[in-house]
């Protein structure tokens, strides 16, 4: 997944439309965002810090999902909108305590012990 798709749902989500993002040179906001889902992607699965918005990344549909609303929390709290951040911090923690309690090994972890 390219991280222009994250930045793109992330700022419909703050209100952005895409006809303003299209006819205009966001490059301050590009810059923030970039820096949004970087720490985002980060906290979520500990991801390589990306240096544009074009590069691909391999994660999966859930933790790309959780990334988009950790970048609007960003961006909203960035712009000064407290509201729309609270709000997106909510959802955040919810889709992020979903990633974070996926199952990714099933160990045996009991101790052994002696035949009687």
């Amino acid at each position: 997944m390219k991280l222009n798709s994250i930045f793109e749902r992330a700022v419909r989500l703050c209100g952005i439309s895409e006809e303003y993002l299209h006819g205009n040179d966001l490059l301050s906001l590009r810059v923030r965002a970039l820096s949004a889902i970087n720490s985002t992607l980060f906290d979520l699965c500990g991801a390589e810090e990306a240096n544009t918005l074009s590069e691909d990344l391999d994660i999966t549909p859930a933790v790309a999902d959780a990334a988009v609303y950790g970048a609007a929390m960003f961006i909203s709290l960035s712009d000064g909108d407290t509201d729309k951040s609270s709000l997106f911090s909510g959802v955040y923690n919810a889709k992020r305590a979903a990633v974070k309690a996926e199952t990714g090994a099933v160990r045996d972890v009991l101790p052994e012990t002696e035949a009687v």
